[in-house]
């Protein structure tokens, strides 16, 4: 038989390691990921430039009212929309990107537009508005003094006999962000923060803390398809979140593709220029990364084909002097990790995170959408396999179309948990492997062998080149190993096996002498022999207790059955023999009584010549016949014959059990 079985057994369990790596794989790929455009998408935002306008009316009546007033004042405000952009958020306080454009607003038109309402407003039908409200307007002919008090109210506001107006026009900035409800969780006003250029400017929300916000790449390189995100209304269920496909001239460029488009980038181009006149301008421009590379700040010029792009180049600089800096926050967080899960299943799961999400941004309108299909869809048991190819709901927009199985992250946890199972298992029989050998487990006869079973250091004890310590050594058992037996456990080398040993070995006081050998015939350290007839005399019945230790644990040995298959059953261990040291005791070796014996018990050192010869390499030490009446025994391991002394087999070195 050939011993240490069980040494192959780790790489039978690195080879199972690896098939369950491979298996689990194919579940970590199938992983779905938020695309750009969803992660971007909470953090655009729609902006109107407004005016305030208060308009003071004043009336000079040339005949007074019956309480004889001449004069009378007529205030109103009005606040028109001049211009309209998308923007992104780039700081969760509420800084914003947008083109420069709308920031200028023309406010000679807000002008216009507040005293013909607030005409309009006092008289009625007698001053109707104007097919457009923001040009002048003419109710009468020149005779008429509503139509003279009109003329006079507008710019350059002059008065008249008739009257006139005193106007104020403030610029006004409000921004709508994704939500559900613009009445309760839109309508945020902000304002213009300095160091804007004609096409980027950055506004700043006033009182915000926690909005959704967009990625800011560092620069442009490597770019090439694009996402333009943008409104073209305020957002709501009747105007979502408009993208468009485009794609650079050049890899990296600031140009837009305009050749070699097939029918798809035509239509997306046509789509394009007529987003940019209805609010789209200013939106982020994406890569493929999901970071903002640029804008586009106007339509295409008169006679261009594309609307010009304005890199990231060009707006950090400007989000530098309006000392912002571009990050996250923990809207962000929350919201990207529920939709980890949400597209890949985990309905339930995906629920605390949009929770959270709305907790931290209430309105959140992606998040409130998704975490009312995660709830229906958890309630319903339906995954997004189920009917439609998104599960019973038939509302399921595009951001739940690729949603995977409900167990989507059950297999990626189970491969990880028996992966750590099966390495703490390779572990644990690697380190038992370096377990002690049983020769130090025994008394250690060989005082330069390390009891770790690992090779001994330069210059120690019992090394190749190394003084001996503690008196002369038989040439046997100088090459005694694990393989060999050992001399009786008595004195300092059970003290030492039994402070070292492992909780699974047997007590070290019952290892085994050398095979075929009597206890007065073993290797042992030669020790100075004491003088007179009082040191024979204890030789001499040391010598007697020996033999009779030996001869009552024969007499004691249990009779096994030969093994069956390479095992036998388990035979009882004979007993260590009398005067033997207990556990916690150690017993001189070379000369003297240990406390609680009789004796000491000390064999004289054996001649070399007759000392026992180690056996040849990778061979076991050889098993003597058993005495006539004697029981056999075999190794419940590796089913080599024992003799009835041995405490580990001389084949495998396992403990005999």
């Amino acid at each position: 038989m050939s011993g240490h079985p069980n040494r192959r057994f780790p790489l039978a369990v690195a080879a199972v390691t690896l098939a369950l790596l491979a298996a689990g794989t194919s579940a970590a790929q199938a992983h779905t990921h938020p695309t750009p455009t969803e992660r971007a998408s909470p953090g655009v935002v729609y902006i109107e430039a407004r005016a305030k306008v208060e308009v003071a009316l004043i009336e000079h009546r040339q005949v007074g009212d019956p309480s004889g007033i001449h004069i009378a004042i007529k205030q109103s405000t009005w606040n028109p929309v001049l211009d309209t952009a998308s923007g992104f958020v780039v700081d969760p306080t509420g800084a914003i990107v947008t083109t420069g454009t709308v920031t200028r607003p023309d406010l000679e038109r807000a002008w216009i537009f507040g005293v013909n309402q607030a005409f309009h407003h006092e008289y009625g039908d007698a001053a109707p508005l104007p097919k457009d409200p923001f040009s002048r307007n003419r109710i009468a002919d020149e005779s008429d003094h509503n139509q003279q008090r009109l003329e006079a109210c507008y710019p350059p506001n002059v008065t008249n006999d008739a009257g006139g107006c005193v106007v104020r026009v403030t610029p006004d900035f409000v921004v709508y962000p994704y939500v559900t409800s613009q009445t309760r969780y839109g309508a945020l006003h902000a304002e213009v923060l300095p160091g804007g250029t004609p096409d980027v400017a950055v506004l700043r929300v006033r009182g915000a803390n926690s909005m959704p916000t967009v990625a800011v790449a560092s620069s442009g390189a490597g770019a090439k398809a694009l996402g333009v995100l943008g409104f073209t209304g305020v957002p709501g269920p009747a105007n979502q979140l408009l993208e468009v496909n485009q794609h650079l001239a050049q890899v990296g460029g600031s140009k837009l593709k305009t050749t070699g488009l097939d029918a798809e980038d035509v239509k997306d181009a046509a789509r394009l220029n007529a987003a940019l006149h209805e609010g789209m301008q200013g939106g982020p421009v994406l890569a493929e990364r999901g970071q903002v590379i640029g804008l586009l700040p106007s339509p295409p010029a008169p006679g261009s084909a594309t609307p010009p792009l304005v890199g990231v180049a060009s707006i950090l600089p400007v989000l530098q002097k309006a000392g912002v800096s571009p990050h996250g926050g923990p809207v962000d967080t929350s919201f990207e990790a529920a939709m980890h899960l949400f597209k890949n299943g985990g309905f339930v799961a995906s629920v605390p995170g949009f929770t959270k999400a709305l907790e931290l941004f209430p309105g959140h309108f992606l998040a409130s959408r998704d975490l009312a299909i995660a709830k229906q869809r958890a309630a319903s048991g339906v995954t997004a396999s189920g009917p439609h190819g998104h599960g019973a709901t038939p509302d399921v927009t595009a951001a739940d179309a690729t949603s995977g199985s409900g167990l989507g992250w059950l297999w990626p946890g189970l491969l990880i948990a028996m992966t750590l199972l099966v390495a703490g298992a390779v572990l644990f029989l690697v380190l038992r492997g370096r377990r002690t050998p049983v020769g130090a487990l025994a008394g250690n006869p060989d005082p330069g062998r390390p009891t770790s079973g690992g090779r001994r250091p330069p210059g120690a004890p019992g090394s190749p080149g190394a003084p001996p310590s503690g008196g002369s050594r038989a040439p046997g058992a100088a090459a005694a190993g694990p393989a060999e037996g050992v001399a009786e456990g008595t004195g300092a080398g059970v003290a030492a096996a039994r402070a070292g040993r492992p909780a699974h070995r047997p007590d070290p006081a019952r290892a085994a002498a050398p095979v075929g050998a009597t206890p007065s015939a073993r290797p042992r350290t030669a020790a100075p022999s004491p003088s007179g007839s009082a040191a024979t005399a204890a030789t001499s019945a040391a010598a007697a207790a020996a033999a009779a230790a030996a001869a009552a644990a024969d007499q004691r040995s249990t009779t096994v059955q030969p093994p069956h298959n390479g095992a036998a059953d388990r035979p009882s261990t004979p007993r260590s023999a009398p005067g033997h040291a207990a556990s916690g005791q150690s017993s001189p070796v070379h000369g003297g009584a240990a406390p609680g014996t009789s004796a000491p018990r000390v064999a004289p050192a054996p001649d070399p010549a007759s000392a026992p010869k180690p056996p040849p390499a990778g061979d076991p030490t050889p098993v003597p016949p058993p005495r006539p009446g004697a029981s056999q025994r075999f190794c419940t391991s590796c089913g080599g014959r024992l003799a009835a002394q041995h405490q580990f087999c001389g084949w495998c070195g396992e403990p005999v059990r």
